[in-house]
């Protein structure tokens, strides 16, 4: 029951995040599609579609975390991203986070799928061992 809290700690981390962080667009997306993917990660039956989504957060995270640097230090592209002030840091920020959080959400979902398939061999043992 411990890795069910875990990805409900940080799902809720992920929707604070994108909720009262002062993170640039993309980042709330990435948060919010994050704590989708470690809500669902939490029930059996969405377990692979929520570790999918945490896996492609975090790949995308990283690719994202500094593209604003790039696109800011040319004048074409200023458009794309927010370049006023420290919204560069803050979106490196934002994105390491995003892809850590899904990463430890990766982690508790493997956790979690491990235990339930202990829990279902040691069932089907018992019942062969009653037979």
């Amino acid at each position: 029951m411990g890795e069910r809290a875990g990805l409900a700690i940080v799902c809720a981390l992920m929707v604070g995040c994108a909720a009262f962080g002062p993170f640039p667009h993309p980042v709330p997306l990435l948060f919010l599609v994050a704590a989708v993917g470690a809500a669902n990660a939490a029930f059996p039956l969405m377990c692979t579609f929520g570790s999918a989504l945490l896996g492609g957060v975090a790949a995308a995270s990283i690719g994202l975390a500094s593209v604003p640097f790039v696109t800011c230090s040319s004048d074409k592209f200023t458009n794309v991203f927010t370049c006023t002030g420290d919204a560069p840091t803050w979106h490196l920020t934002g994105a390491v986070l995003a892809a850590g959080l899904s990463g430890a959400g990766l982690v508790l979902a493997r956790a979690l799928g491990t235990a339930a398939l202990e829990r279902r061999l040691a069932a089907g043992q018992a019942r062969g061992e009653r037979r």
